[in-house]
């Protein structure tokens, strides 16, 4: 709801001086001036009131906002809908600090990814590792990423966490096409239960009620593989932009984002309108995750609240 600005009370004091002292004076000119009230002066017309326009109504603005709030709930539900857990689990998003390591870019190319991914994680309130550490978010850039797949895979059999080979086939198959293909590890934890009537909790982050999840979900680890040859017409900073967008959430990729602005339209079909950067709804979103209560069963309200809060500043 749109607020009522309240006037400063030393500013609306002096206001009245002013006017009470303005009113004096115009009265001991009207008694001066009073002798020659008979004379032969022309009398000037008295000026014409104009009326000032009235206030625009309140529901105007309660209206807009109540359609920006229609826009970026649908925006947060479609990208949060959790794709491969269940709508009721929780918002996945980075608990462990993340390290991360680019390659298959010049060094130069490394610090400008780098420090871009580092500035959007920072700004989110994700949590960063202390150098040295062990990779644990790492993007390759490749012109080759089967062949990159293969290999990695085959030097270490957990790239994939513990995915069956059906999910690892169907991932490969479903991401083939995409400029950018990402994979993400996810630790589930263990989920709470009741026993004869008695709450059970199986981890300490586990609580008992209907207003909140019994665990929360985090990555442990993620890879993202860059086509160069489809990623040619990107700037780094727009593949920078994608990557931590795609890497600081359980995004859905083929989400129906409607009319809202995202970087997530980078490789829109030609045409559409395709992102330049990171906007300040995909800002907005992930500052939103990070700083949301991640067990709270109205997660995606809250995100939504407070999207709309910052994009309407």
């Amino acid at each position: 709801m749109a607020g009522k600005i309240i006037p400063d009370a030393g500013i609306f004091r002096r206001s009245i001086g002013r006017c009470f002292k303005a009113f004096r004076i115009a009265v001991l000119v009207a008694l001066c001036c009073s002798s020659i009230a008979n004379t032969d002066l022309p009398t000037a017309p008295a000026p014409a009131v104009s009326e000032s326009p009235p206030p625009l109504p309140e529901v105007t603005t309660e209206a807009d906002r109540a359609a920006i709030e229609r826009r970026v709930d649908a925006f947060v539900r479609a990208i949060t809908r959790n794709p491969g857990l269940s709508g009721d689990d929780s918002l996945v998003r980075w608990n462990t600090p993340i390290c991360l390591l680019v390659a298959g870019l010049t060094a130069e190319e490394v610090k400008i990814m780098s420090d871009r991914l580092t500035q959007i994680a920072s700004s989110a309130g994700a949590p960063l590792a202390r150098a040295p550490c062990h990779p644990n978010f790492i993007i390759v850039a490749t012109s080759e990423p089967d062949r990159v797949l293969d290999a990695w895979h085959a030097r270490d059999s957990r790239l994939f966490g513990d995915a069956t080979p059906a999910q690892i086939r169907q991932f490969r198959e479903n991401s083939e096409a995409r400029p950018i293909r990402v994979w993400y590890n996810i630790d589930t934890g263990r989920k709470s239960g009741m026993r004869n009537g008695h709450f059970i909790p199986s981890n300490t982050r586990a609580e008992s009620s209907v207003f909140a999840a019994n665990t929360v979900f985090d990555f442990f680890s993620i890879f993202a593989i860059i086509d160069t040859d489809r990623t040619e017409h990107s700037t780094l900073q727009q593949l920078a932009d994608y990557v931590a967008m795609t890497g600081l959430t359980n995004v859905d990729l083929d989400a129906d984002l409607g009319s809202a602005p995202s970087i997530l339209r980078l490789f829109a079909s030609p045409g559409e309108n395709q992102a330049s950067g990171l906007s300040s709804w995909d800002a907005a979103f992930l500052k939103a995750l990070y700083q949301s209560n991640q067990t709270s069963r109205t997660r995606r309200f809250d995100i939504t609240e407070r999207v709309t809060h910052d994009i309407s500043r």
